[in-house]
């Protein structure tokens, strides 16, 4: 067979497909090489090419910065949605999940936390937005949190600034459109205010190890919808993924994924429960009698209980649970970016064997113990997590890290008045960490405290304004002050 000049070849597909897989995790396998290609042709003259071959040449050989794939992922990702896709989703949305969970929390908390992932051009989040608008109209008191995510930036673009062609009403009933849009001179509809400030929108990358966070507001979801994407991750991470959002998942928490997506979400541990419209996910047990006639009465946090201490000392230094044993590896020489990168894969059982092994040679290195308690905590060993903790602090009590990550693990239990304690310890050490006024903020607002929740967002805001916008900020996951400043100052209305 003869190639054309510059035409891309099977072998530069098969090379940059893996590429792409390890980078950003989508998946091109041979069978999807054409779709490939559309978006390569598609991005080439971005990339400053007058023609695909070269730029997959480039793209294969060339180190390059992660905005540039974050560019590239824009080429590579369909954005194929309307308003209430799939009708049999929101009618459970609307008539059990969402009405029960509202009617569980009218005489406590009145709080939702709720997360669209992979969420395009926003029609899912609004339409969320929509339901919850029509359940709860008057909304004064309740705290109310939808979040969308995606990896492309100009779908996220397209989200926030609300809208829409005739083509994101297909199948979208005309009393929704007359209500909650408003017809431009260009023929585009623009979505209501009121809902769109319901929805903060923001990058994130589900093939990436960022959540749960307090960074990003991902941590205690009640809901979270994640469909038609975990079909285009390679198996691996597609597992890692689906253990992510179930750990951001409160308990009880729901996830749904699409039909074709469900083995997949089997595999994080979660419930299956059936209904005559559609399967969905639960982060523990409901009996099927319970969630096929009311879910009223599970969607509820069940915090346990802890020691009564009145001291952050007494909390954290004295109260020390046994370390867990681990046996070593045999004898060979391991180095703490290999435990990293084996935690960054989700590898987590081998990142405590390699830094448990390092620990023996340097017993009194707390970088080596916070990765440890990392690294149990996303296994949901808590305790294990925790008594790392004690000992990091033991090592060294001024280091505000320590204290953060004590936070981060004693929120997960449910343990928010202790988290608090240790986020304010954090920052009696370093009155300018920025992720310590984020997380006592976003919990704030979980309880409904708005003075609080903005009062903490404001300070967080005033140290990232002072801080080049390109620069990382400490304890966020690798996120930069302006993608946290973008994140942030939606949510900051007073």
């Amino acid at each position: 067979m003869t190639i054309k000049k510059n035409e891309i070849t099977t072998e530069q597909l098969s090379q940059l497909s893996r590429h792409i897989c390890k980078t950003i995790g989508l998946e091109f396998p041979e069978n999807r090489y054409k779709d490939l290609t559309r978006g390569i042709e598609e991005a080439c003259s971005e990339f400053g090419f007058d023609n695909a071959h070269d730029c997959v040449e480039w793209l294969i050989n060339t180190d390059f910065t992660k905005e540039t794939w974050d560019k590239l992922a824009g080429y590579l990702t369909i954005g194929e949605t309307y308003f209430f896709r799939d009708n049999a989703v929101f009618k459970l949305l609307k008539d059990k999940i969402l009405h029960d969970l509202i009617y569980s929390r009218w005489h406590n908390e009145k709080y939702l936390r709720i997360w669209s992932a992979a969420c395009c051009t926003g029609e899912e989040p609004y339409s969320i937005a929509m339901l919850i608008d029509q359940l709860l109209s008057s909304r004064k008191g309740w705290n109310i949190s939808i979040i969308a995510t995606d990896i492309n930036e100009k779908f996220l673009n397209k989200a926030k600034k609300g809208l829409y062609t005739q083509w994101s009403f297909r199948n979208t009933p005309d009393d929704i459109r007359q209500k909650y849009f408003k017809k431009q001179v260009d023929n585009k509809y623009a979505i209501h205010p009121e809902i769109k400030r319901m929805v903060s929108f923001f990058y994130l990358n589900l093939a990436e190890s960022g959540y749960p966070s307090f960074s990003n507001n991902t941590t205690e979801q009640d809901l979270i919808c994640c469909r038609n994407v975990l079909m285009y991750f390679s198996n691996d991470i597609r597992e890692r993924v689906v253990r992510g959002l179930a750990s951001c998942l409160s308990q009880n928490g729901i996830l749904i994924v699409s039909p074709g997506e469900a083995d997949y979400a089997k595999k994080a541990g979660l419930s299956t429960f059936r209904s005559s419209e559609t399967t969905v996910f639960c982060k523990s047990p409901l009996p099927k009698k319970t969630f096929s006639k009311n879910l009223s009465n599970t969607h509820q946090f069940k915090t346990p209980e802890y020691p009564k201490t009145n001291s952050l000392k007494e909390t954290f230094l004295t109260e020390k649970k046994p370390i867990k044993k681990i046996d070593p590896p045999s004898k060979k020489k391991y180095t703490y970016e290999q435990a990293l990168q084996e935690f960054n894969e989700g590898a987590y059982r081998k990142s405590i064997e390699i830094v448990t092994f390092m620990l023996e040679q340097d017993k009194e290195n707390t970088i080596y113990m916070i990765l440890l308690a990392r690294s149990f905590a996303n296994l949901k060993e808590y305790d294990i997590a925790i008594s790392w903790c004690h000992k990091a602090i033991e090592c060294n009590r001024l280091d505000p890290g320590c204290y953060y990550l004590m936070a981060s693990i004693l929120q997960e239990q449910g343990n928010i008045e202790n988290a608090i304690k240790a986020l304010n310890q954090a920052l009696y050490l370093e009155p300018s960490l920025i992720m310590a006024y984020v997380a006592i903020g976003m919990i704030r607002r979980k309880q409904g405290r708005q003075k609080e929740f903005l009062k903490a967002i404001d300070n967080a805001l005033y140290y990232l304004k002072n801080m080049a916008p390109e620069i990382i900020v400490p304890h966020s996951d690798d996120m930069t002050a302006g993608r946290l400043i973008k994140m942030l100052e939606p949510m900051f209305v007073k």
